[in-house]
C-alpha cells in the first residue's frame, strides 16, 4: 500500500461531510489511504476496496502462520495420511 502523504491525505471530518465524493475519488485515484480527523485527532482511515481486501488477506495469512507456529511449538503435527486426506478433499 502506498504511504500517505500527510500534506495531501489528511482531511478533517468537515471535508468528508461537504466533499465526500472528492475525498473518495482521491483515495481511488491515488491508491493512498486518507486519514479523517475530528478536532485534530485521527478517527478513521479511508481505503479503496482492493487495498482493504489485500490487508484482510495478509492479516488472515499472518494469523494462520502464527497458529501453525504455535501448534508446531506444542509438537502438534499432522500425519502424512491426515495431510493427504485434507488435500484430497480440497481437490474433489
Amino acid at each position: 500500500m502506498p504511504q500517505p502523504i500527510f500534506s495531501q491525505d489528511v482531511h478533517p471530518i468537515g471535508d468528508l461531510k461537504v466533499h465526500g465524493s472528492a475525498v473518495l475519488d482521491q483515495v481511488v485515484r491515488t491508491g493512498r489511504p486518507v486519514l479523517i480527523t475530528r478536532r485534530g485527532r485521527g478517527v478513521a482511515v479511508l481505503l479503496d476496496l482492493p487495498q482493504f481486501e489485500r490487508m484482510n488477506e495478509a492479516i488472515a495469512f499472518g494469523q494462520a502462520v502464527d497458529h501453525g507456529a504455535a501448534q508446531a511449538k506444542r509438537g502438534e503435527f499432522a500425519t502424512d495420511a491426515e495431510v493427504e486426506a485434507v488435500l484430497a478433499a480440497r481437490a474433489a
